[in-house]
């Protein structure tokens, strides 16, 4: 009997002892995550080299520090002779693809990330493009 008194105290914590040290995992696995110490599939797998982008990335990376609103000119000057990455391995002339937008003004990146996209998806240069050529 005194062996089953002993049994009933081990293990035993309150709610709160068990949130505490909960807590403190998990601040210990963040702290790892943000160390890069943590190791498994999604860490270990290679990405796109530093200062590679592509699709949505890659149009934001190329604008970078505009001031919005912006003209189309505005664009065409920062765009120079840059070429982007929508899809991987199909370089495009940012140059060109703004040329050939509708819009004249742009009130923020989204809106020129959308009028990009779309003139990529037209030209069969996006994702969704493919998808559409597939299926007809």
């Amino acid at each position: 009997m005194a062996e089953k008194n002993k049994d009933e105290g081990k293990g035993t914590m309150t709610v709160q002892e068990a949130g505490h040290l909960g807590g403190k995992e998990v601040q210990h696995q963040r702290d790892l995550r943000d160390r890069k110490e943590v190791r498994g599939q999604a860490y270990d797998k290679p990405g796109p080299p530093e200062g590679t982008a592509f699709g949505i990335g890659a149009i934001t990376q190329a604008l970078a520090g505009m001031e919005f609103p912006v003209t189309k000119q505005d664009l065409l000057e920062r765009a120079g002779d840059q070429e982007i990455e929508y899809r991987k391995g199909q370089p495009v002339s940012l140059r060109q693809i703004i040329e050939d937008l509708e819009d004249e003004e742009f009130p923020s990146m989204a809106n020129v990330v959308q009028a990009v996209s779309g003139a990529l998806k037209e030209e069969g240069l996006s994702g969704g493009g493919e998808k559409e050529e597939k299926a007809a």
